[in-house]
């Protein structure tokens, strides 16, 4: 399917990933508005577990990425059996993926966080919520295969509807196991893991049987196998391999982030999660734009229109833009109502306040950065945003070693390294797409 440049056809694309990035994130958030009532123990914990596990996500995530970036290049090109070709080589490589990553999270997880938290309470909340949480890692892969498809060839909507199923199951599962309801007993930290893995299960189940209904298997030759083709496995690590490497640095500052506030203390880290949750949720729309970006970047170049993407990027800029003021304004308006969606201890809403104002400003740079990194790899320039990635992370982790160690600075303080690092990223990749170096590759 081919797309073009107007506005009208950017929220198209976007609108169906923001539903389902907003649903993906109310997974998350859930577990802080639940766990925020149970300890501050399991709050933290909850914050660390969950960056932990998406640590390893990201991975396929990566990968994912990489094949939908290829399939959208080739929906432009109207090369159909070529798109059914490809998903099938990722989501064998997805699935495979899946069980690595399961046996190391649950084999392993114990080793790496009981060395790296200082808190043994903390450390040992984060082990049980992982060891419940790891087995939903395998269906997590299965369904970026999905994603990929159905972004790369610009039917998005099915993607919304997994993300909310995946969602609700989880709110409603997430409730029971972690309070207890009739015979089901109180689990706390774990039963908020296994919610998370079962909705994970659910929504694979919806799209398995949506991809079999409808005429899409067909059209596309989805799941024939025909045969191995080792160009096409290495065509979609090739152009993954460097997000991979991208999203685990990524993911890999974030944690080491959250381990450096763990050392200020228990309430910093408290603070830090439930802030944490506010810029998720606020970040959500973004996602959509940014998911976006990369796949229309690729589908106008598939089509000849090399000389567009630049409009194209200004435009998607425009409208992320004016969606981060929408969601800074309801922080700034209604900041105490909008912290209590995830505590209801006082004292923690009203020490929050200040880091919440740090995260406002930040919001506005990382919906700049989000889509134009976006748009670097949705021209095949993989590599490039790795070193984009990698020199911001390393401006990253010296502020917030300095500021945490050497300054021992307030919270609030080591939380301005988000405003450094979506400002070095987003300048930096807007750059490279104003260049045009990107015109010569070919994917």
């Amino acid at each position: 399917m081919r797309v073009d440049i107007s506005y009208r056809e950017i929220l198209k694309q976007a609108y169906p990933v923001m539903i389902g990035a907003f649903a993906t994130t109310l997974l998350n958030v859930t577990d802080t508005a639940f766990l925020g009532r149970v300890g501050e123990t399991e709050l933290g914990a909850s914050a660390i577990g969950g960056v932990f596990y998406f640590a390893f996500a990201m991975i396929g995530v990566a990968l994912g990425i990489g094949a939908q970036i290829l399939i959208a290049r080739r929906s432009g090109e109207q090369n159909e059996s070529e798109v059914g070709n490809i998903f099938d080589h990722s989501f064998i490589l997805l699935t495979l993926l899946g069980f690595l990553l399961f046996l190391i999270l649950f084999f392993f997880s114990d080793l790496i966080l009981r060395n790296s938290v200082e808190s043994a309470e903390i450390a040992e909340a984060t082990v049980s919520f992982i060891k419940y949480r790891s087995w939903g890692i395998v269906f997590l892969m299965m369904a970026t295969a999905f994603r990929s498809f159905y972004v790369g060839v610009a039917t998005p909507n099915v993607y919304g509807v997994y993300a909310f199923i995946m969602a609700g199951v989880n709110i409603i599962l997430g409730y029971a196991f972690i309070f207890g309801y009739g015979s089901i007993p109180a689990m706390g930290i774990e039963g908020a893991g296994l919610a998370a893995s079962i909705s994970e299960l659910v929504s694979l189940l919806f799209l398995f049987t949506h991809v079999f209904l409808k005429k899409s298997i067909k059209k596309f030759r989805l799941f024939r196998f025909d045969s191995f083709q080792k160009d096409t496995f290495l065509k979609i690590l090739n152009l993954s391999a460097p997000l991979v490497v991208q999203n685990m640095l990524s993911m890999g500052a974030w944690l080491v982030f959250f381990l450096f506030i763990e050392k200020l203390g228990s309430r910093d880290l408290a603070v830090s999660n439930v802030v944490r949750a506010v810029y998720m949720l606020g970040m959500t729309p973004m996602w959509g734009f940014s998911v976006s970006a990369n796949s229309m970047v690729s589908n106008i170049i598939g089509q000849g229109r090399s000389d567009e993407v630049k409009v194209l990027l200004m435009r998607i800029i425009r409208l992320t833009l004016l969606t981060s003021l929408l969601m800074v304004s309801i922080n700034l308006i209604f900041p105490h109502q909008v912290l209590s969606i995830f505590t209801s201890d006082e004292s923690l809403i009203s020490d929050s306040f200040s880091t919440l104002m740090v995260v406002n400003v930040s919001m506005f740079f990382f919906s700049f950065a989000i889509v134009c990194i976006s748009a670097v790899s949705g021209t095949g320039a993989t590599r490039k945003a790795l070193y984009i990635e990698i020199a911001a992370i390393i401006i990253y982790l010296i502020y917030i070693y300095s500021v945490t160690f050497s300054v021992t600075g307030p919270v609030e303080v080591v939380w301005m390294s988000e405003v450094i690092y979506w400002g070095f990223t987003g300048i930096v990749s807007y750059y490279y797409i104003a260049r045009g170096n990107w015109k010569k590759i070919r994917i």
